[in-house]
């Protein structure tokens, strides 16, 4: 398989047959897969194994005859951005299903469904991708008995603070800020805020935030209860009009 691009087949039902044969024609398209049934366990850490595969992958594909249980949707969602966040926005994601009409949450608004021709179409993507990277970082990070954390910063220049909201169930918990991709066990926070009110796509939201300045190589981290059906991010909001990046997980 030396030199073979490699792709993650990820099944969100589990059905032996159609992990055979959507393995097969990919692996008839040249392609080295990996093939694995979904964790649809209610646990928002399920995604973080997916993550850690999709890093060394050029290409993922998820193969379902349903995406509407919102556990899956939001794991699936927090994988998307890990793998995201390593490989750039334009990521190859594929659905080998004819769910053409079925809403998507925003890490995934870019996927392709595919019914016909799947292996042909990922062989092609992934020999073509040109990596597309935001003017943000976020990256989500599972960590045991600490917690789903949130990490975020500017991708170049830096930002006067930071904010980060969610709907009110999975409201922050804790916050820091530290060296980009590692949560600081100690540090100090300039005029931190928590328990701001604010509405994000008509859902009632809390937002916690920092007036550290950022820089490229430094983020801020956020602690979350549970996976966030929304969230909202972005430099310190100095005015009611200031504008927040946003994005639907569910």
């Amino acid at each position: 398989m030396a030199g073979k691009k490699r792709v993650l087949l990820s099944l969100l039902d589990k059905n032996e047959e159609c992990a055979r044969l959507v393995a097969q024609e990919l692996a008839g398209a040249g392609l080295a897969v990996q093939a694995h049934f979904w964790d649809a366990s209610s646990d928002a850490m399920a995604f973080f194994a997916v993550a850690r595969e999709l890093a060394s992958c050029q290409a993922w594909v998820v193969a379902c005859a349903d995406f509407s249980q919102k556990d899956v949707r939001t794991s699936v969602s927090l994988a998307a951005l890990a793998a995201q966040a390593e490989h750039g926005n334009d990521f190859p994601i594929f659905f080998a299903a004819s769910l053409h009409t079925v809403s998507l949450p925003t890490p995934l608004t870019t996927a392709q469904f595919v019914a016909k021709g799947l292996g042909a179409k990922v062989a092609v993507r992934v020999h073509t991708v040109t990596p597309l990277w935001p003017d943000f970082r976020l990256r989500p990070h599972a960590l045991g008995s600490l917690g789903l954390w949130f990490e975020l910063g500017p991708r170049d220049g830096s930002w006067q603070g930071a904010f980060f909201a969610t709907d009110a169930v999975s409201a922050p918990s804790a916050h820091g800020v530290g060296r980009a991709g590692s949560i600081p066990e100690k540090c100090i926070l300039e005029y931190p805020v928590r328990g701001m009110q604010l509405t994000v796509r008509g859902i009632a939201c809390t937002g916690w935030g920092v007036q550290n300045t950022l820089t490229s190589e430094e983020s801020y981290f956020v602690r979350v209860p549970a996976c966030p059906e929304v969230i909202s991010f972005g430099p310190f909001p100095r005015t009611n009009e200031a504008e927040l990046y946003t994005l639907a997980l569910c």
